[in-house]
């Protein structure tokens, strides 16, 4: 009989796997933008809701530092011809979503 071994990076919560690149740079950083941002829609918007706004501006101001904390993740792990276009068309999609979220949770004023 032969023992079946898994390989170390099969071994590893899909998690880990996320945070290391394996599953490629753009589905890394696109899955934690949208992570921070549905639980930034959430929180803030419960925030909104009870008019608590000192914890909406501390919350948009955590998304804000997230965002930028990606995109040097982004600068750092980018591999390409031009890393200054593909970073600047990141940036500005991330923070125009930023502004749309940050917009959708004002709506519940």
């Amino acid at each position: 009989m032969q023992s079946q071994q898994q390989s170390p990076a099969s071994s590893e919560n899909p998690f880990k796997r996320l945070i290391s690149g394996q599953y490629g740079l753009a589905v890394t950083y696109w899955t934690l933008f949208l992570i921070a941002s549905a639980l930034f829609f959430a929180s803030a918007s419960v925030a909104v809701s009870n008019r608590d706004w000192q914890t909406y501006a501390i919350l948009l101001g955590a998304l804000l530092a997230w965002t930028f904390l990606l995109l040097i993740g982004v600068k750092k792990g980018f591999r390409g011809e031009d890393p200054g276009k593909a970073l600047g068309r990141v940036a500005v999609l991330f923070l125009l979503l930023d502004m749309t979220n940050a917009l959708a949770a004002i709506s519940f004023f």
